[in-house]
């Protein structure tokens, strides 16, 4: 196949992905949306920032198979179509399209998300839409100065010590860099680095919960409607010995109290009447062996992950080219990476090694919402929003939408450069390690043929450009490139903390979890998101 065929055929595929892309984070919307208090604008802005977020992520599968094509893997050289200008205009084009996504996920990320936030709380029974929209574009206009404000700064940003010297020509390659780039490239590495703060708080703990959640399971029905029976017999018995004391101011707060918890143990109790013989409850026993299944298969995932970010990160401190002044940038991996080790033996079995890299990426946004729907948005310790199945206020998904976004932006930093490196940088390039007068041809001696890395001569391999611009983030600002690296320790003290959490914390029944609603709508309140009497319907 020629260049214009392969990339046609990729951009296509590309394209049919974003597509299914946006209708499923249409049904994700849908599927976790208040169902008695939507705004038409609000859910709009959250389906497309989501599916924004994973167009921008699915670009990584395309592009390492672009530039994987690129090489004749008997050979180990470029094939005859893949000439420079060629290459050249592939990664051009590659570039661009990173660069719309990215300045469509600023304008969502300091604009758009801003705004329908503030459009949805501005709504007032005696305000028009006029004063609606300019009252949010009054609280938006503070996140707008303050990407302008990144961005300025960024065309001004001059390095703080000169680079190191390292003759390599993949290395000089990265410091060539336009105002246009460097502006992006700063406001990205702003957006990754608060990024970090969600993959930390959230992902984290959401990779080992994920799978520890399926293989726990919920409670058995019969060994839930045994404790909801006795706690309401316990819970009736406290209600009875209090109006016999007498009710009083001290404790009216706890009758009342009880009386929600006696409501809520009675509707469960209901449920589990009902659904006792229903069709999915039967199908739900049924598929329970392949919950714990896959929640084992999971997990083995999970300790693969952490375990290749654990050795790189080690690996990072004794075979980085330049330290901390280029931000930990290996060369040479000493330690096994178990996930490249894997994407390198997919490689060979075609499409498998982007099967991998997109289920990947899945898990780990999977991941992330599982963190989200335990932990709930918080402040400190008060929560602002829970991120529940049709009970999800307009405002927790556009604040959850921006979260997710800045995850996934941290994401890209952790595949590239922690969790599979080697190949997020190269995909399954190869490169003959030999010259003979000038020529490369390793046909006949195929053991010379060594996977590309950045000592390969850079005529045959090709980073993908995702790798070329966190790199170019990390060794042009060496201060990002210290707090992404020591943020991947963050996160995996906080792994090991959710890790044993979710091992010892027993199965969650429904009862808790509208018990700890009460009290989540209880501290909204407090907190001034109450929306009492506030209940419309969008169109």
């Amino acid at each position: 196949m020629t260049m214009p065929a392969i990339e046609g055929v990729a951009f296509i595929v590309y394209g049919i992905i974003v597509a299914c892309v946006f209708i499923l984070s249409a049904l994700f919307t849908r599927y976790f949306q208040n169902k008695h208090e939507t705004e038409l604008f609000a859910t709009i802005i959250t389906v497309l920032s989501f599916g924004l977020v994973f167009s921008t992520l699915a670009l990584l599968p395309v592009e390492i198979f672009l530039v994987s094509s690129s090489v004749d893997q008997e050979r180990g050289v470029k094939k005859d179509w893949a000439t420079p200008a060629t290459i050249e205009h592939m990664t051009a084009t590659i570039k661009l399209v990173y660069f719309v996504c990215y300045g469509l996920i600023t304008l969502f990320s300091f604009a758009l998300i801003p705004f329908a936030y503030f459009y949805y709380e501005e709504y007032d029974e005696d305000e028009s839409i006029a004063e609606r929209i300019w009252g949010a574009l009054k609280y938006t206009s503070f996140f707008i100065i303050i990407s302008f404000l990144l961005i300025i700064f960024a065309l001004f940003l001059k390095p703080t010590s000169t680079p190191p010297k390292i003759d390599l020509d993949w290395f000089r390659k990265l410091l060539t860099d336009s105002n246009g780039e460097k502006a992006i490239s700063f406001v990205l590495a702003c957006m990754i680095l608060l990024g970090m703060l969600v993959y930390i708080g959230y992902t984290a703990p959401g990779l080992s919960l994920l799978p520890f959640n399926m293989i726990k399971g919920r409670k058995h029905i019969d060994v839930e409607s045994e404790d909801v029976e006795n706690r309401l017999v316990a819970t009736q018995e406290r209600q009875r010995v209090i109006k016999l004391r007498g009710v009083s101011i001290r404790n009216q707060a706890e009758l009342d109290e009880l009386e929600d918890e006696e409501r809520v143990l009675r509707r469960r109790l209901a449920e589990i009447q009902k659904g006792r013989q229903s069709f999915s409850q039967k199908i739900a026993g049924l598929l329970r062996p392949f919950e714990f299944l896959l929640g084992i298969i999971l997990l083995a995932t999970t300790l693969v992950i952490v375990a290749s970010i654990f050795l790189t990160i080690v690996d990072k401190i004794a075979s980085s080219l330049c330290g901390s002044q280029c931000g930990y940038i290996i060369n040479n991996r000493d330690l096994f990476n178990p996930v490249n080790y894997i994407f390198v033996k997919l490689s060979k079995i075609f499409p498998l090694d982007y099967i991998f890299m997109v289920l990947l990426i899945i898990y780990f946004f999977l991941s992330t919402i599982t963190g989200l729907i335990h932990i709930g948005i918080r402040f400190l310790w008060i929560t602002l929003y829970r991120i529940k199945k049709n009970a999800t206020a307009p405002q927790g998904l556009l604040v959850s939408s921006i979260l997710l976004t800045l995850s996934l932006l941290a994401l890209n930093y952790t595949m590239t450069t922690t969790v599979a490196p080697q190949y997020a940088h190269f995909g399954s390039q190869v490169y003959c390690n030999q010259t003979s007068n000038g020529i490369r041809d390793c046909r006949e001696q195929s053991e010379l043929i060594v996977p590309c890395d950045i000592y390969g001569p850079t005529d045959i391999c090709t980073p993908t450009v995702s790798s070329t611009m966190i790199d170019r983030i990390i060794i042009n600002t060496p201060f990002f490139g210290i707090l992404f690296y020591g943020s991947q320790w963050v996160f995996m003290v906080i792994f090991v903390i959710g890790f044993f959490v979710s091992l010892f914390q027993r199965p969650r029944n429904n009862v808790d979890a509208d018990l700890q609603e009460l009290v989540d709508d209880e501290e909204e309140i407090l907190w001034g998101r109450g929306r009492s009497g506030r209940s419309y319907q969008a169109t």
